[in-house]
Formats: C-alpha cells, sequence, structure tokens
C-alpha cells in the first residue's frame, strides 16, 4: 500500500504538520540534530523519514518490505539518507553505532515484537537513546471492529482487501464522519473504517488516508499488543535507563538510553557497595 499511496502521509504533500508532530510529541527530541546518527526502523514510505533528514542527522532508515522503493522516490535524493530493504531482526549494521534509534508504528507487526525490540537496541550506543511504540494491549480493543474482522481480513487477497476497501470507503466516510460530529471519537469508531476529518485534511486526502489506514489495520499477517510493564520491561532487560513508558497516539511510548560505561560501572560498584 506504501507504494500506492507513497505521498499521501508526507507533510510536504499535505500542506500540515501531523507526522512532524507526532515524531517530536513522541521522541521529544530537538528539531537540531546535526552530527548525530539516527536509525529509523520500519520506515514505510518515509513521512518520518523526510522529518527526520530536516534536523540535519545522518539518517539509516530501512524497511523489510517494498516500501523501501516508495521512500526512495520521496527522500532518494537527500544527501544525509542511507536507505536499505533490512529484516528487523537481523539489521546489517555494527551495534553500538547510533546516537539515536526510533521505530513507530512497527512492532506490533512483527511476528516476535519482544524479540525485535532486542535487535534495535544493540543498535544504541553508549548514552544514545531508543523511541518506540506498540499497539496497547487493552480489553475494549479487544471487542474492536479491527480484532473481530481480523481473523479473515489478514487471510484474504491483499489486492482484493485493498479494492473492496476503495470500493466501500466514501459511504463509510460519510458515516463515520457524521458520527463524529454527533458523537466525537467514540462515535467515529462504530464504523469498521479510520477516519481523520478532525485532523484538518483535505476530503481528497482524508479519503486517501482512510483507504491506507483501514487497509494497513486489517492486512497485516501480525498483530501483537502489548502491556506497559512489557516494554518496561524490554528497556530494562536491554540495561537501558531514564525508561518511560506512557500512552501515546498510538498506543504505548517507550523511552530509554543506554548508560554510558562510565555510568555502568559507577552502579556496579554502588551494588557491590550496598551487598
Amino acid at each position: 500500500q506504501w507504494n500506492l499511496h507513497r505521498r499521501a502521509q508526507l507533510d510536504s504533500h499535505t500542506g500540515l504538520t501531523i507526522s512532524s508532530r507526532r515524531l517530536f510529541n513522541v521522541t521529544g527530541w530537538s528539531e537540531d540534530l546535526r552530527g548525530q546518527h539516527v536509525l529509523e526502523a520500519g520506515s514505510g514510505a518515509g513521512r518520518f523519514t523526510e522529518i527526520l533528514l530536516k534536523t540535519g542527522a545522518t539518517v539509516f532508515s530501512f524497511d523489510y518490505s517494498s516500501a523501501v522503493d516508495a521512500n526512495r522516490l520521496n527522500n532518494g535524493a537527500a544527501d544525509n539518507l542511507c536507505l536499505f530493504q533490512a529484516d528487523i531482526f537481523r539489521i546489517p549494521l555494527r551495534p553500538r553505532s547510533f546516537d539515536k534509534v526510533l521505530c513507530l508504528g512497527v512492532l506490533q507487526h512483527t511476528p516476535d515484537p519482544g524479540r525485535a525490540f532486542t535487535s534495535l537496541a544493540r543498535c544504541v550506543k553508549p548514552g544514545g537513546e531508543l523511541v518506540v511504540d506498540v499497539y496497547a494491549q487493552r480489553l475494549t480493543a479487544l471487542v474492536s471492529w479491527k480484532y473481530l474482522l481480523r481473523p479473515i481480513t489478514k487471510r484474504m487477497d491483499q489486492r482484493l482487501l485493498h479494492a473492496i476497501v476503495e470500493k466501500t470507503v466514501d459511504l463509510s466516510l460519510s458515516l463515520a464522519g457524521w458520527l463524529r460530529h454527533h458523537a466525537g471519537a467514540i462515535g467515529a469508531r462504530l464504523l469498521p473504517i479510520v477516519e481523520y476529518s478532525h485532523l484538518g485534511l483535505s476530503p481528497g486526502l482524508n479519503r486517501e488516508w482512510a483507504i491506507l489506514d483501514t487497509f494497513d489495520m486489517y492486512s497485516p499477517a501480525h498483530d501483537h499488543p502489548q502491556s506497559g510493564s512489557t516494554v518496561r520491561q524490554w528497556f530494562l532487560e536491554a540495561g537501558m535507563d531514564q525508561i518511560t513508558v506512557v500512552d501515546g497516539p498510538n498506543g504505548i511510548i517507550g523511552k530509554g538510553r543506554l548508560p554510558l560505561a562510565e555510568e555502568r560501572s559507577s552502579l556496579k560498584q554502588c551494588a557491590a557497595s550496598s551487598a
């Protein structure tokens, strides 16, 4: 779907700052990252790649799928981008090389989110940061349209599923927009479609985002929500500190920092003294 809708979520295409605001609100990073090396895992068509490149960082960005082709068309002319196709479980880069590692909207769609996280954590250099998000494991989510329909939709031919979404989107959007107007966000969730009229998108872009994200909701082979305690444990097991785990726009946001070698040594000495 990223090649069909390769420009849809780019701020440079929408004329809005939706992707930029999400990136900086989630990460808390500066908009000036010159001199830093950033790894982006699961870039899709490059909505966040575009923003990261503007910070001046050297950006290494990869995706497992042919979405890298869409990202190349969108951002490939940038001198500070290294774009490649790779498996998140086998990242072909030297460990402990990156000041910042980012993974948004990806972990839940891997066969083993915990192992994928561990693979990312290995890329963070001492003093560096890792920021991820993952769908939240909530009882209310289990009775949502997504999890009621996914046992069927994830097994469908993807071209057929995309065609069904595209054929039904106009009526669904009209109803969802009416429900959002009269019953807020809860009303918009009463239909099996994603609807973004509240973000200020033009009708045409709202339609394209609805097709893209509704398809993305029902098509992945894997969808593994996680609890906040599980995400926190991932960071602890990776030896990170300054850990924060909070609710975010896409589920749970987790942040952590890998201590410098001298900090780890000091902690070990303190632990030995207290023992």
